[in-house]
């Protein structure tokens, strides 16, 4: 196992160590989160991600917890903000959202707007 710094998925998104992203976990909707880490097994010198298992430590947005994941289970935030975002989620969700969005600087008139019509 290699700790690597970034790599890249197998959508062809680059995934690095201090990304913001959005991470999935059975069960839960797409949430985001910070990379903490990035380790897998490498065949061979690339910055690829194939066939090399890879798996990256994150700690979620609004929650004390890390977990570690595939990195196939990630898509960067901004990028995928539209299609990842849950407009039907409250509360702690919606905390989580502001606070990676201003984390990644990009508190942008749609994330705003989103953002306004719910109580965090």
């Amino acid at each position: 196992t290699r700790s690597m710094t970034k790599c890249v998925t197998e959508e062809g998104h680059a995934v690095a160590v201090g990304d913001i992203v959005w991470g999935k976990i059975h069960g839960f909707p797409w949430w985001p989160a910070r990379v903490l880490s990035i380790s897998g097994t490498r065949k061979q010198e690339t910055a690829s991600c194939e066939a090399q298992w890879p798996q990256a430590k994150v700690s979620w947005f609004g929650s004390p917890t890390t977990s570690q994941l595939s990195v196939a289970k990630l898509s960067p935030f901004r990028q995928f903000f539209r299609s990842r975002f849950n407009r039907k989620k409250k509360g702690m969700y919606r905390r989580a959202i502001l606070e990676a969005a201003k984390a990644v600087g990009h508190m942008s008139p749609e994330i705003t707007s989103l953002l306004s019509h719910c109580d965090t």
